[in-house]
């Protein structure tokens, strides 16, 4: 049965699971974790973890301790719905802070991820959110990403191939081929997870306080669309904090926005001088293409045949008459086969990797909620490596 308080000023009832839940949010907004605010209490972790999970009430000195850490006040923990009056002073009020976001409070990045705050998806989304900002609390690692999502940038064709150009500089990687941009990503502080998803293959919300975003693949998808999709996101996510500064609808016209983060992905997956070299290296001409030689060159870049097909036609290095006919097999192949790679798929992704070092560090710290985490993100399907 759940303990109430009564507090003899006023009749309101505040029952324990709502008062530990508003502590665990607090804790989580002051960047601590259970382990180091119960450390401050003078407290066990255990005790700590009771009260946050609203098994029992804390005593009077445990809330004015807890007041004075989370730099709030005993009323603003008890009465968690009440709107702030003039007992909490402006240099009271806890500082602004996106641990607690769901993904409904970051900013969705498509039509995708907006529909997807009222689907299925959303709650499992949400915890993951929530599980990703803690762990990066316990680990006191930066938030933000280390490369800048803010860039001004032209959306015709030529200013997205530059666009990606400039963000194969910033990984570091130039022309160069990369067989693995997941590791890119999650190297410089990006937010990627893989999970069952049902609403869309993938979705990415942009985190504005902290200049990061969260990205979401589907595990149901073949690695090579998960490639693909992870560098789609981050087109997406360019176009969207473009729009924002300019004040421009955050979707605009939808196909274009659509068009424009495809081709960006194309171009970042697929730069051009490599593709040249990397066709000029066998000598084959424009009308000569055959499905074994695109599926050979196609897996020198981790991308489907569908997609490596489109860029040799953007680059005119194949006639639009061989491009149809090698796009009807490839379609032809993925209708047989539940949208299996032709030629089968030479990609071994690692995904959840940053999400998985960092729940193996807090899970060294020995954090309890670590423990819980991991719990939670088994229970969604979220494989991690530890």
């Amino acid at each position: 049965m759940k303990k109430r308080v009564y507090l003899s000023e006023e009749p309101e009832i505040t029952d324990s699971v709502t008062v530990g839940g508003t502590i665990r949010e607090l804790r989580r907004r002051a960047h601590l974790s259970q382990g180091e605010l119960a450390r401050r209490l003078g407290m066990r972790q255990g005790p700590l973890c009771n009260l946050e999970q609203g098994k029992h009430f804390p005593s009077a000195q445990v809330l004015l301790r807890l007041a004075a850490i989370l730099n709030t006040t005993t009323d603003r923990i008890l009465r968690p719905e009440r709107p702030p009056d003039s007992d909490v002073t402006p240099s009271r009020q806890p500082a602004p802070c996106v641990t607690s976001l769901d993904p409904s409070e970051l900013a969705p990045t498509s039509p995708a991820a907006r529909s997807s705050i009222a689907s299925p998806d959303s709650a499992a989304v949400a915890s993951a959110t929530r599980d990703y900002l803690a762990l990066e609390d316990i680990c006191r690692v930066p938030r933000q990403a280390r490369i800048p999502l803010q860039i001004a940038f032209s959306t015709a064709p030529s200013g997205m191939a530059r666009l990606a150009a400039q963000f194969r500089t910033l990984f570091g990687i130039g022309d160069a081929v990369v067989f693995d941009p997941l590791e890119l990503f999650e190297n410089h502080g990006l937010r990627v997870v893989f999970m069952p998803l049902t609403s869309a293959p993938r979705l990415s919300f942009y985190d504005a306080p902290n200049g990061n975003v969260f990205i979401f693949i589907n595990t149901g998808i073949n690695p090579e669309k998960q490639m693909f999709g992870l560098a789609c996101e981050l087109g997406r996510i360019l176009l969207y904090t473009r729009a924002a500064f300019l004040k421009e609808p955050p979707f605009g016209r939808t196909a274009s926005v659509d068009k424009s983060a495809r081709h960006f992905a194309a171009c970042f997956l697929m730069p051009e001088n490599a593709v040249r070299t990397s066709v000029a290296q066998t000598g084959i001409r424009p009308d000569e293409w055959d499905l074994d030689l695109l599926l050979r060159l196609k897996h020198r870049f981790g991308v489907s045949a569908e997609a490596f097909n489109y860029r040799l036609l953007e680059l005119d290095l194949i006639t639009p008459r061989l491009q149809d006919e090698l796009r009807a097999s490839i379609k032809s192949h993925y209708d047989a086969h539940a949208f299996a790679e032709p030629g089968q798929s030479r990609r071994i992704l690692s995904p959840n990797g940053r999400l998985g070092d960092l729940l193996h560090t807090a899970l060294l710290r020995n954090e309890r909620e670590a423990r819980e985490i991991s719990a939670r993100l088994k229970k969604l399907a979220i494989h991690v490596e530890r």
